[in-house]
């Protein structure tokens, strides 16, 4: 009896270890996936000319989309390609899903993916920046501090 007790909290000992290794290891891929830091136009294309870069190894580039540089692949393909320019930099970048409504030209961009040695950015995932055209007319002024009224004294009852 005494026996068949132990092989039973040593089952439960061995699953219960089980699930808290499978939540740590969530947790740990998780956390280095948000954590991931993204490089500019400019940052990259220094990376590449001190040999620093990290070829095919997954990173984020941001940058500004340029003016008139979208090419949209065949009806029915998810591929687009265009060029990413910031610090007055560019790099051709190739998205291949789909592609948010916020995405233009002269958007922000942050695209995750694969530096090539071709010099393209090939990437899996791509996030635009909302356009301006949301933001207040006068920038962000009418939250300005303004001085703060005295308080008026409370009729008394």
């Amino acid at each position: 009896m005494e026996n068949r007790k132990r092989k039973k909290q040593r089952k439960f000992l061995v699953g219960f270890g089980l699930v808290i290794a499978a939540i740590g290891y969530l947790i740990y891929t998780g956390a280095t996936d948000a954590t991931m830091y993204y490089l500019t136009v400019s940052e990259l294309k220094a990376a590449v000319e001190t040999g620093e870069v990290d070829y095919d190894e997954n990173m984020r580039l941001h940058g500004k989309v340029v003016n008139g540089s979208i090419q949209r692949g065949d009806v029915g393909s998810l591929r687009i390609r265009f060029i990413a320019r910031e610090g007055g930099v560019e790099a051709p970048v190739v998205y291949t899903g789909v592609v948010p409504d916020t995405f233009r030209d002269d958007s922000e961009v942050v695209v995750e993916g694969e530096y090539a040695r071709d010099g393209t950015f090939n990437a899996h995932t791509l996030y635009a920046k909302c356009p301006s055209k949301y933001e207040a007319e006068g920038g962000y002024g009418q939250y300005e501090q303004t001085e703060p009224k005295s308080p008026e004294p409370l009729p008394r009852s």
